[in-house]
């Protein structure tokens, strides 16, 4: 058997998920994996579907799928399985690809890994002013389902579990406490410094547009003083963490995973 893997991202209007991708994508390459493929589930090419078929044309017939993703959701649980042609719910399977049978082995998201609050926790001490009263706020997209709000919430109590004091959850859409609602609690309880750790992959339009607004930023800005409850608060928004090479570590260890099954 020929053995293939293929990292899947959301895919985005910006370049910035197709960039975090390809720097995976390099440093998997780096460590000695073999026949690596990016591929979008929607927005940025190649799509998943298309990747698919060239990894056929090029004789893989053993694939390790990995969703670059923080939680499971709808594209986890419905769209990709549907794109990679595996039953819904299932962890792979036999499929056709161009008249090739293939054998996909699908993993999950890696939301409640601990390298993640190591990483939230580096952001922390790096942003951190030392002064005050200090908020932390760990930041979800959001889900329908259930998945990510657990995922938040679990490495909001990791951080916890780690000393770290006043650190609250909340979601830019579908679920509550809302980012704009968590933020305002913090301010009228007297936090002189709101650190904002968006769990994401990759910056996008939420990131860019929805959030910084929530937290009284201008866009662009990763930093400022506002005035809100009549005193001054210090707010700090982190970068997202899918570049980070720790989440290599984790992608490759799903792999050998995978590979020793």
């Amino acid at each position: 058997m020929k053995r293939g893997i293929i990292i899947i991202g959301h895919g985005s209007r910006y370049n910035y998920n197709k960039w975090v991708m390809d720097e995976q994508k390099r440093r998997l390459e780096e460590r000695g994996f073999d026949n690596v493929y990016v591929g979008f589930n929607e927005t940025t090419y190649p799509l998943v579907n298309d990747v698919l078929g060239r990894m056929a044309s090029d004789g893989i017939d053993d694939i390790v799928a990995i969703p670059f993703f923080i939680a499971s959701g709808l594209h986890i649980t419905r769209d990709i399985p549907g794109k990679l042609g595996i039953p819904t719910g299932s962890s792979g399977g036999i499929v056709d690809i161009g008249g090739m049978k293939v054998n996909i082995r699908y993993e999950q998201p890696f939301g409640n890994d601990p390298a993640l609050a190591e990483i939230l926790s580096e952001r922390i001490d790096e942003l951190s002013g030392g002064k005050g009263k200090r908020g932390i706020m760990v930041v979800g997209h959001g889900s329908r389902l259930t998945h990510n709000k657990d995922t938040i919430t679990f490495q909001a109590e990791r951080l916890r579990e780690m000393g770290y004091g006043d650190v609250r959850c909340a979601f830019n859409e579908f679920n509550e406490p809302f980012v704009e609602d968590v933020f305002d609690e913090m301010a009228a309880n007297g936090s002189d410094e709101i650190i904002v750790l968006p769990l994401f992959i990759s910056l996008g339009a939420h990131l860019k547009h929805d959030i910084p607004g929530k937290i009284h930023l201008k866009d662009g800005m990763s930093e400022d003083t506002v005035v809100l409850h009549g005193r001054s608060i210090t707010v700090k928004y982190a970068m997202p963490i899918g570049s980070d090479p720790r989440l290599t570590d984790i992608i490759a260890e799903k792999i050998r995973t995978r590979e020793k099954a």
